[in-house]
């Protein structure tokens, strides 16, 4: 697991500094602010985990939920907040998540279970960021390269004109170039439903993924047809051009 911080801006409550002791036996990084201002104009580069009062987390971050996550992270790099608060405050909570809040913790916290908290959410996020890195990379094979953030592929430099059935067909493939999908697989796929052994849609639109293929390339043969088990991906240029019909 990667070395990650925790912040605390404790505003002179001084419930969280025994914090540190545990911190460190689980290779977590902590520093505390005494107020938000303080936190702020020290610009924290890397990404890291932020404890906060409500009251700080309903001044300073947007209750708008279709962009907080952004905000937070372009703004202050954060990860995952936390909000603390008294426990017989409720309403302080409920509005401190409706700013932005992920989690909370009462006052006054247990050191020890908090800091368990927080090593096994940091171990989540890493294993989802890992899952997202792997995602997100781009797939190079030859002259074509696949953006599936973009969802957007390359083939010679020109972008294939795919539609969204189309686009998760060759991606697919392309994430696993020496393993056969069968058939059914890619139909339910591309419609979430079972094909009741017609693949008539399936083989539609590998037929017209095929043709856009070789309008741009037709030296190479990027989707191979497996007899009796469904489709692969394959960059082996052949030295003819074959009908894909």
């Amino acid at each position: 697991m990667s070395n990650r911080k925790v912040i605390v801006i404790e505003n002179g409550t001084n419930h969280f500094s025994p914090l540190n002791q545990y911190l460190v036996l689980h290779n977590l990084d902590y520093q505390l602010f005494n107020h938000f201002s303080d936190y702020t104009e020290a610009e924290p580069k890397e990404n890291h985990t932020l404890i906060a009062s409500t009251t700080d987390i309903i001044t300073h971050f947007n209750a708008d939920l279709s962009d907080y996550c952004d905000y937070k992270r372009r703004l202050y790099n954060c990860t995952y907040l936390i909000a603390y608060e008294h426990s017989n405050c409720i309403d302080s909570l409920k509005e401190a998540f409706i700013h932005g809040a992920d989690d909370y913790v009462t006052l006054p916290p247990h050191p020890e279970l908090l800091s368990m908290k927080l090593m096994i959410q940091h171990e989540r996020l890493n294993y989802l960021e890992s899952l997202y890195a792997s995602e997100q990379n781009t797939i190079v094979y030859n002259n074509m390269s696949i953006d599936p953030f973009a969802k957007q592929i390359y083939l010679n430099g020109t972008i294939l004109d795919l539609t969204h059935s189309e686009f998760n067909i060759l991606y697919t493939l392309a994430k696993a170039p020496s393993e056969v999908f069968s058939m059914e697989y890619l139909f339910h796929l591309i419609t979430g439903q079972k094909s009741l052994g017609d693949y008539n849609a399936l083989m539609t639109h590998v037929s017209r993924l095929r043709k856009k293929l070789a309008l741009v390339d037709p030296t190479n043969q990027y989707i191979v047809t497996v007899r009796n088990k469904g489709y692969k991906f394959n960059v082996i240029k052949s030295s003819n051009s074959k009908s894909f019909d």
